[in-house]
């Protein structure tokens, strides 16, 4: 599940919480903060409404709603409660009021509407003419409004304030491939490359020719980190995909498979039930779901449940792949390729 990577930075804040002398509300919305990260969604967002009735910390009550109604995929509810958050902050704008514009800036992207998205950032550019994140999510909202010229002035200003930041040019690949404007891509890329090849490490050269679809080099770099004693989750999902690209899915199995004895993660489950599933090993795909889900962690939750309901189609069992398809719709509503997919089974 492809998605614009946002690039927001996810701030809990717990000290702005703590330096409050209004306790009762702190302690409610630093527990709303705690229990996002158990994760609880239902449970944070009834402690952060309690504050808001109780009329306490409002500016951190309302950011917390909002994020609640973001991880559940309803983005107009959430701009409502970034809105509120703001109207309740000070006059001068401070570190908080940032991130909530970041976060409103999100919701209106997701809502569709860039320009909207675009202004925050233009807001936020304006007060901090040095803040590399603005430029950006600012240049992703010119690539939905089909202006790549604007987008690239933005991500060459980001790329001269944060200079020999590799991720950023993947970043920027990222976005520009998947708005349709792959070339332009291709060519940060290739730049990232002359520049910076000396002082790159095996895997940054390893991603960058995986995005350029030199799987065969990648895969070459990814076996060189690995061995160089670099055992990130990141190396290993990467040098999976380099297998599959290459039609070596099984190879890229038994990889997965290896690191998942002694460690445990949720990412690696999602990605071994993908080749799993391509494999056609639609109850060993299911096993790793289980697996995946059972870490209870936030990360790749939605794309588990996604690929759940996908292996139960491909099993032939529509009635469950139905039920699956509308509890997923209920944690995430805006997914409308689900949606699509829920009214196809409710005709099986």
């Amino acid at each position: 599940m492809k998605k614009l990577r946002l690039l927001i930075p996810f701030l809990l804040l717990v000290c702005a919480l703590s330096a409050c002398g209004k306790k009762e509300g702190a302690e409610l919305v630093k527990n709303g903060y705690e229990l996002l990260e158990v994760p609880d969604n239902a449970g944070a967002k009834a402690s952060f409404e309690e504050a808001v009735e109780l009329g306490k910390d409002l500016t951190m009550a309302y950011r917390g709603i909002g994020i609640c109604y973001m991880n559940q995929g309803d983005f107009s509810s959430a701009a409502d409660a970034f809105k509120k958050a703001l109207s309740e902050s000070g006059a001068m704008p401070d570190k908080v009021d940032y991130d909530i514009n970041y976060y409103l800036g999100v919701c209106y992207h997701k809502m569709g509407d860039y320009e909207a998205a675009k202004e925050r950032f233009d807001a936020i550019i304006a007060l901090r003419p040095r803040e590399v994140d603005a430029y950006m999510q600012r240049g992703a909202e010119y690539l939905y409004l089909k202006d790549v010229d604007s987008a690239c002035t933005d991500f060459d200003k980001a790329l001269s304030l944060k200079k020999k930041d590799y991720t950023l040019y993947i970043d920027i690949y990222n976005m520009l491939s998947e708005t349709g404007f792959q070339p332009y891509g291709e060519e940060y890329l290739t730049d990232a490359l002359n520049k910076y090849d000396r002082n790159m490490s095996d895997y940054d050269k390893g991603y960058i020719n995986y995005c350029l679809g030199n799987y065969s080099t990648a895969k070459n770099y990814l076996e060189q980190a690995r061995t160089g004693g670099n055992k990130n989750v990141e190396v290993l999902l990467l040098l999976g995909k380099c297998y599959e690209e290459l039609d070596d899915t099984a190879f890229a199995i038994n990889i997965y498979n290896k690191y998942l004895e002694s460690n445990q993660d949720a990412g690696v489950y999602n990605q071994l039930s993908v080749s799993l599933i391509d494999e056609g090993r639609y109850d060993e795909a299911l096993e790793a779901i289980v697996n995946g889900l059972e870490l209870d962690s936030n990360e790749c939750r939605q794309e588990l449940l996604y690929n759940r309901i996908v292996a139960y189609e491909y099993l032939g069992d529509f009635e469950k792949a139905k039920d699956l398809c509308a509890q997923y719709l209920v944690d995430y509503p805006s997914d409308e390729n689900m949606a699509r997919e829920y009214n196809f089974l409710k005709t099986r």
